[in-house]
């Protein structure tokens, strides 16, 4: 089985409006409208939308597809699709609506901040980078010869500083080669790795882990928590996480659990031996299964997943700025030694 976690698909059509558009959808439905005529209305009140794009889900509203087919027309991402299409098992479409839109209203606040958090200080370093090079081959050739000239050497400060200096554009390049380098490998063993042998790399990463343990979690209980408070039963809930086939990962992680089950293991002891979800998730099942809570405890525990998921990118976004600034300070003033010690170590000498 091949994943899809990466997966090629159409373009927001909604752009920025798109959290928007769910939260509109829900509050219409909520107020007595029929989801027909909540879609008909909204279509038209977006003019971001193309004429094409608003003609192509008109029809299909006419000829009364669901709704997740309907916002793969719009553009909308996999990990909304896919719970639009559970919520139209369970039921609970206003509220998964509501849910969805604060996803992408949560997950754009935090995209944005983590690319303010970065983008000045990477342009700085980058100009920092380019103002080497342009010493590199300017200002410190012509020392060396001053050097050179008045048969003097430079002291160990200099010496060790100008080395510095000259190989750190070398050394960038090779990071963020690295960095890239694992970046498309982490890529490749997502896309063309059966899902069991991806998960045992991927978590072999921590910060990887962090995102896909949570991920996962997240997606699993909350929608496994929805199923439950709508009446179905547990096998009833594993067969269809196994068959479907948005997400490659949940069928995988339902197989497991169904394996588990059929040994007579509970829900919560099942759970447990999931390596791609969170320990606690077990816990949460086992208090649940001892009050007759299940469900409410799954979604409660989702919800505490995805803000942990939230908090965890905040707290990485504030200590970016910090870390870069301080490694730039040290390089300013590096680069500052190099150019004034040389002056007066050469004025000692000369006089």
């Amino acid at each position: 089985m091949k994943s899809s976690f990466f997966t090629v698909r159409n373009s927001n059509k909604l752009g920025s409006y798109d959290a928007h558009f769910l939260l509109k959808l829900s509050t219409l439905m909520n107020s007595g409208f029929t989801m027909y005529n909540a879609l008909k209305f909204l279509l038209e009140q977006y003019d971001v939308l193309k004429q094409g794009t608003k003609e192509e889900a008109g029809r299909m509203i006419d000829e009364g597809e669901k709704l997740s087919e309907i916002l793969k027309v719009l553009g909308f991402g996999k990990s909304i699709i896919m719970q639009i299409a559970f919520a139209e098992i369970h039921g609970e479409m206003i509220n998964n609506l509501k849910e969805s839109s604060l996803y992408l209203e949560n997950r754009r606040a935090t995209v944005s901040k983590l690319i303010k958090a970065v983008q000045y200080p990477v342009v700085l370093i980058s100009i920092f980078i380019v103002m080497l090079v342009v010493l590199n081959y300017t200002v410190i050739p012509q020392f060396q010869s001053l050097y050179i000239s008045v048969g003097a050497e430079a002291d160990g400060v200099v010496s060790i500083l100008t080395l510095l200096l000259e190989i750190l554009p070398g050394a960038v390049m090779v990071l963020l080669t690295g960095v890239g380098a694992i970046a498309f490998l982490i890529y490749v063993i997502i896309k063309y790795t059966p899902v069991e042998s991806q998960l045992k790399v991927l978590l072999k990463f921590p910060l990887v882990k962090f995102y896909v343990v949570n991920y996962h979690t997240y997606r699993f209980s909350r929608e496994f928590g929805y199923f439950i408070n709508n009446g179905l039963e547990v096998k009833e809930i594993i067969t269809l996480f196994k068959n479907q086939s948005l997400s490659v990962h949940l069928s995988y992680i339902a197989s497991l659990i169904e394996n588990d089950l059929n040994r007579g293991d509970s829900l919560s002891a099942a759970v447990s031996h999931i390596p791609a979800l969170d320990d606690k998730l077990a816990t949460f099942i086992s208090h649940g299964e001892l009050n007759s809570e299940v469900g409410k405890e799954l979604i409660i525990f989702s919800e505490y997943t995805l803000e942990k998921i939230i908090m965890k990118i905040e707290n990485l976004t504030k200590r970016i700025q910090p870390v870069i600034f301080t490694v730039l300070g040290v390089l300013i003033v590096c680069l500052y030694l190099v150019i004034v010690l040389p002056i007066f170590q050469m004025m000692s000498v000369v006089g």
